[in-house]
């Protein structure tokens, strides 16, 4: 039973983690533990990252995933997993979510999407494509923590991971795309985040 004045929907959501392109995902295990120590229960999303499936197709799975447990849920997207869990949002606008963190996610694009056109996921990060108008355009009312980096090289300018519809921007000093995946300031912050009511 929830203590007095707990929120007990809040507490028994999960917290979903979504790792970005080529990535590793079994790499997010220290977050998961953390989130789960913190804000409770958590799970790494596992899903085809490869770049070779669209971004609409792996957030349909991604929704229908949620839709069938009908819990509320958090959303932890790095980088390319940023876009898929607004690209969920977008699909199934009615899906119970609490909170996102997106961290150092491509929000307007980046730059280094047009090294590999054949991937339909990297069509989509282009900035301007067709695919991130669509997300633009939909309106997102969720709490939502992003983090970017000026000297990324993955995303790139890194300000395209600057997203105005956040409601909490932190900016990471350390050049490194991956830093978000080692860091332990970061990793508590966004706990702390996902823990907020």
């Amino acid at each position: 039973m929830p203590r007095a004045g707990e929120n007990w929907e809040h507490r028994v959501s999960t917290t979903y983690i979504l790792d970005g392109i080529w990535g590793w995902h079994d790499r997010w295990e220290p977050m998961r533990r953390h989130i789960e120590k913190t804000v409770g229960p958590c799970r790494i999303w596992k899903y085809n990252n490869s770049g070779r499936v669209s971004l609409e197709t792996v957030a349909a799975e991604l929704a229908a995933e949620l839709s069938a447990r009908g819990e509320t849920f958090n959303l932890v997207g790095y980088s390319m997993g940023g876009l898929v869990a607004r690209e969920t949002i977008r699909q199934s606008p009615a899906l119970p979510l609490h909170r996102a963190a997106l961290l150092h996610s491509p929000h307007g694009g980046s730059l280094v999407a047009h090294l590999l056109p054949v991937l339909p996921a990297c069509r989509e990060m282009r900035p301007g494509s067709a695919f991130l108008r669509r997300l633009d355009a939909h309106e997102w009312l969720r709490p939502t923590m992003v983090t970017w980096c000026a000297a990324d090289l993955m995303v790139f300018p890194g300000k395209s991971a600057c997203w105005k519809k956040a409601s909490h921007v932190l900016e990471s000093r350390v050049p490194a795309h991956a830093w978000p995946v080692v860091s332990r300031g970061i990793r508590e912050k966004v706990a702390h985040f996902l823990s907020e009511s």
